[in-house]
This record gives structure tokens, sequence and C-alpha cells, in this order.
């Protein structure tokens, strides 16, 4: 049965939070992610403040670096959120705004994230759900091998033949079983002019979080294609790294992402003009997705 969350950038107001939070926790959505971009507000901090906000979904930071905080720090706060909130979530990353980790060093933080919580006397045992974020093979390959991980999130992700791809890689690697979640920038709109402010946002976050990774390749694209004002361009980002449109053109996308291989999707940033809004109608796709992908 497929997963759905939503994910939020660390740019907006406490209120905005809050009622993003409770939109999405009374629609049912599995989890509530926390982007850790350093260049906004800190996520463990927002994962704390809205815990007592929500009744049944997850909340945690996501895209954490995997050099910004130690084991010990992210292990402390991961329990304590499990047990303060319906559930906690973490994803560590090798960090798009931070002092970037080596492949080895990621796998090591998160083997050693696991070991603090084994080590922490006053936590009640819990099942941490924790990913590595990545969109290359070779992390890909590294994370997968580690046993109690839970999966592999790749921001972005909105190629299905890329998915499917990441998928093959996962299983391959040890993987089988544990999650792969993809999380596209997401975007429920109509209007030309909303539409290219979303693209204007997206080109901005491919080539801090993209730039350099096959899945640029992927979708027929350079690095210096970025820079270019080309219809072409446009369209192949716009395909290729977000889910925009109408709720059944995001529907039909999301769809094919389930597809290919993909268990867990994560709508990402900026959801829709009014985000409140967006994810009320985010929870109507998501209706019709859980009845097909049940079957």
């Amino acid at each position: 049965m497929a997963r759905f969350s939503v994910v939020l950038e660390g740019d907006k107001t406490l209120e905005t939070y809050v009622a993003l939070a409770k939109a999405a926790d009374q629609a049912g959505f599995y989890s509530i992610q926390l982007y850790e971009h350093l260049p906004y507000r800190p996520a463990w901090a927002l994962a704390f403040t809205l815990a007592q906000h929500v009744e049944k979904a997850r909340l945690g930071p996501v895209t954490v670096p995997a050099n910004l905080y130690d084991p010990v720090v992210n292990a402390r706060f991961l329990a304590f959120l499990e047990s303060v909130s319906p559930g906690a979530v973490l994803g560590i990353s090798r960090g798009a705004y931070f002092e970037k980790a080596s492949i080895k060093q990621v796998v090591d933080k998160v083997k050693q994230t696991f070991a603090e919580l084994k080590r922490l006397t006053w936590a009640s045992s819990f099942n941490p759900v924790v990913y590595v974020g990545t969109s290359g093979p070779l992390l890909t390959r590294a994370a997968s091998a580690i046993p109690e991980l839970t999966g592999i999130v790749v921001d972005n992700l909105a190629n299905p033949r890329y998915a499917a791809e990441m998928r093959r890689l996962m299983d391959d690697s040890g993987g089988r079983g544990k999650e792969l979640i993809a999380r596209p920038f997401t975007f429920i709109s109509t209007n030309p002019v909303e539409v290219d402010e979303f693209f204007e946002t997206l080109k901005r976050y491919v080539a801090d979080l993209v730039d350099g990774s096959p899945m640029l390749r992927a979708a027929g694209l350079n690095p210096e294609d970025l820079a270019e004002d080309d219809e072409d361009v446009r369209a192949r980002i716009l395909e290729s790294f977000a889910v925009c449109g109408s709720a059944d053109e995001v529907l039909e996308k999301t769809a094919a992402l389930l597809r290919s291989g993909v268990s867990h999707i994560c709508f990402g940033h900026p959801i829709a003009s009014n985000p409140v809004e967006g994810v009320k109608r985010l929870a109507e796709v998501v209706a019709v997705l859980s009845e097909q992908f049940e079957r």
C-alpha cells in the first residue's frame, strides 16, 4: 500500500506551519516532513513546535546534512520527538546547503545514529523511521545495505524512468522491501502566471539539489542548460522534477511514479499559491490514488 506525505520548506510563519500541519494531519497524510535547508528556519525546532498540533501524522526533519549534527544529537532528538508526537521521521543526506559529506560519511553517520538510539536508557523502544536522501547510484547502493534503514528518498523525483532505475538499484543492493520515496516539487495550479513563478523557484532548487547528479542527465539536461531561457529546457525541468498543473495532472503524474516502483510520495514545496488549500486538494488526489493502489 502506498504512503503519502507532505514536506514544508522553512520559509513560512509559525501560524502557516500550524495551519498546514493541522490540514495535513486531518487529511490523513502519513508524515509532515520539514526540509533542513540552512538558509531557513531549523527543522528540528519546527518539528517539536508542531508536535502539539497533530494527532496522527509523523513529524521530523529531512535533508539533514550528515555533517551538521553529531549522531548523538540526531538520536536524542529523534527519540524524544517520537515520545511527544504521533511519531518521528529523520532524513539524512550529503548536504546541499552545508559542508557536503562523502558517501562513507553519510553511511557511517546513519549507522552511528542507529547505534546511539540503542544506547538511550530513557527512551522507550520504537522502530525508528530513518531515510537517506540521495539521487545518485553510489550512495543508493551503500545506504540500501544498511539493515535498519527505512528507505531512500529522492528530492525532485518526478521522472518514472529514473524512479524505476532507483528501485532496481535498491533491490540489487540489499534494499528490497525498503521504501523508495519520491519527493517531487509540487504545485497545483493552471494559472500561467503562477506556474511561471513556480518554474523559477523550481529551477533554482534544481540547480542546488540536482546539479551534477545522474538524475539531471536522465532528464536529457546538462548543468549549463539550467542557465538557459529555452522552452525545451523548461518543459524537461517541469516534466522530470515536479508534479505541476491541475489536480488531475498531479494525480496522473503521481500514479506514474507509483507504477514505476515508488512506494511513498512526499509532495514537496510549495504545494500551491495557498498551501493550506493546496494540502486539502492533494488530500482529494490521495484518496483516488489510495483506492487505485490498494487493489
